[in-house]
């Protein structure tokens, strides 16, 4: 038996031709509330299913159902033939404005088969029509591994009568309940760190640390760059994490650096030059090799991560409590860069919004990303990134204590581009002045 494993954030699309087995793979797998048929739409709408007449209004029904579904949360099955790019894209949007998972369950049947199978259902379709949808299967295949869908799964004859479906949680919601402490963003201020875990009775075991009590160390992302040993503090927090002593969300300057590893066209600045320049003293061999698992761990990291049954949320640059529990490509961005405006100041920096001065979640939300000098906080949210590596402090916040540890820095390490100093940052909840708002990169 194979098992699908479909996020509850999701919407499922069923595609495949009429009498393929779809409706009666979804009763089997789904709850008859989650499913929305355009079959049971015509019926809703002229009393029949079978009335082709009725469809524009059936479809605007199927559509309006779906969309107050995933305005609800709600994970939804749209039970259409969807063998039309047209069709699947309208879905896709849809999805994507709610920022669920889409998923596509495509039934790859002969036509054989469902002219077969169409005999026996209430509503007889005719074998020119089976025929075109077979045609359009044929395309469908080609096509969907390039329109953007979350997950694909094929299923052919035999594979659909031994498949069933779990629903699950986002991998990003663990189990774990703590106790942990978070650590905000490094920026290459390994010496600072190392005193934050000792100040913190971690235990030093040869280039990793591991706390006697069990306790976990939450990294918010930005562990390179600007400081005096970036690749210290990455090898440092890798060991962690590899070791089970330690979780990781990435951030922004994470991200750049991996895109550097991986080739593509990156501006090296923002303090990036200083983790090239440790990389390039590196031997060929241990370039390869810090390169390779970088990569992988980067890869394998979640933007955000749900703890504590819910009630704790840690994220880069914050979450608002709408995208709690969902994934997608703007949550991803959202989580490493913030609340981008999409204007930009005349110095050629984003403006961002404060995201925390809206919040009302009941998940405590930890983030960093944009300095400030005190770690406060403010509507169940606190920012603990006090600038290290601008002559600010590294900030722990010790979960579920809420209770601050912090080392000062030993030096102001980095002093172009976003703060000169100290009196630059703002206070918690007041906006950044636009000439001293990061930008996309920094």
């Amino acid at each position: 038996m194979t098992l699908i494993k479909i996020p509850a954030s999701s919407l499922v699309v069923l595609c495949g031709p009429a009498g393929c087995g779809k409706s009666t793979f979804a009763r089997k797998n789904f709850k008859p509330t989650q499913i929305v048929s355009t079959d049971h739409c015509r019926a809703m709408v002229s009393d029949d299913e079978s009335n082709i007449s009725s469809s524009y209004r059936a479809f605007k029904v199927f559509r309006c159902i779906i969309e107050q579904r995933l305005a609800m949360g709600r994970l939804t099955v749209a039970d259409s033939t969807a063998l039309t790019r047209k069709a699947r894209r309208e879905l896709l949007e849809m999805g994507r404005a709610y920022d669920f998972q889409i998923i596509i369950l495509v039934f790859n049947i002969p036509l054989e088969t469902c002219i077969k199978r169409n005999l026996s259902r209430s509503r007889v379709v005719s074998e020119k029509v089976l025929a075109g949808h077979s045609r359009q299967l044929k395309k469908t295949l080609e096509e969907i591994k390039q329109e953007g869908f979350d997950g694909i799964h094929i299923l052919d004859l035999e594979e659909k009568e031994n498949t069933s479906v779990h629903v699950v949680p986002l991998p990003l919601e663990r189990q774990d309940s703590g106790p942990f402490d978070i650590i905000g963003d490094i920026h290459g201020c390994c010496d600072e760190l190392e005193m934050l875990l000792d100040r913190l009775s971690y235990i030093k075991n040869d280039n990793s640390y591991a706390h006697p009590s069990g306790r976990k160390g939450i990294f918010l992302g930005d562990l390179g760059d600007r400081g005096p040993r970036c690749l210290d503090s990455i090898n440092l927090v890798m060991a962690m994490v590899d070791e089970g002593n330690a979780l990781y969300v990435p951030g922004n300057h994470c991200n750049k650096l991996a895109r550097y590893l991986a080739g593509r066209s990156v501006k090296v600045s923002h303090g990036l030059e200083n983790t090239v320049r440790e990389i390039n003293k590196l031997t060929e061999w241990k370039r390869t090799e810090f390169s390779s698992r970088y990569l992988e761990f980067f890869y394998n990291a979640w933007p955000y991560l749900i703890l504590d049954g819910g009630k704790l949320v840690l994220s880069h640059a914050g979450i608002t409590g709408k995208m709690i529990g969902k994934l997608s490509g703007r949550i991803r961005e959202f989580c490493m860069y913030g609340d981008t405006t999409g204007q930009l100041t005349p110095e050629g920096l984003p403006v961002r919004r404060d995201w925390a001065r809206n919040y009302r979640g009941k998940a405590l939300v930890v983030y960093g990303h944009v300095p400030v000098p005190e770690a406060e906080f403010r509507n169940n949210t606190i920012d603990i990134d006090q600038g290290c590596a601008i002559g600010g402090k590294l900030t722990a916040l010790r979960y579920p204590e809420r209770e601050l540890v912090q080392v000062q820095a030993l030096d102001r390490y980095y002093c172009r581009g976003i703060f000169r100093n100290l009196a630059s940052l703002p206070g918690p909840g007041e906006d950044l002045h636009p000439s001293l708002m990061p930008s996309a990169d920094a």
